[in-house]
């Protein structure tokens, strides 16, 4: 696992929450986002998916369910998350 990974996945880069009111510029990045609460988002993915979508759409995670990957464009209908900042 590379420094700046381990970093990033303790929060080295810092955190911003991200809900409906408390919205981040689509150009920031993320490696993780954790929901505080249940939560719907929208966001980019620069991964690869299963299928290689990389567009997501009002998905839902649960309370306190995480997803990792590289986020960008992250929006919130409804809910709060914590996002992890890739750098």
């Amino acid at each position: 696992m590379s420094m700046d990974l381990f970093k990033a996945s303790f929060g080295f880069h810092g955190m911003r929450e991200v809900s409906s009111t408390a919205t981040v510029g689509a150009t920031v990045s993320f490696n993780a986002l954790q929901a505080m609460e249940a939560t719907t988002v929208t966001f980019t993915s620069n991964g690869k998916s299963e299928d290689n979508q990389t567009a997501f759409t009002s998905l839902v995670i649960p309370q306190g369910g995480a997803i990792f990957g590289d986020f960008t464009g992250v929006t919130v209908a409804s809910g709060k998350l914590l996002g992890y900042l890739k750098q």
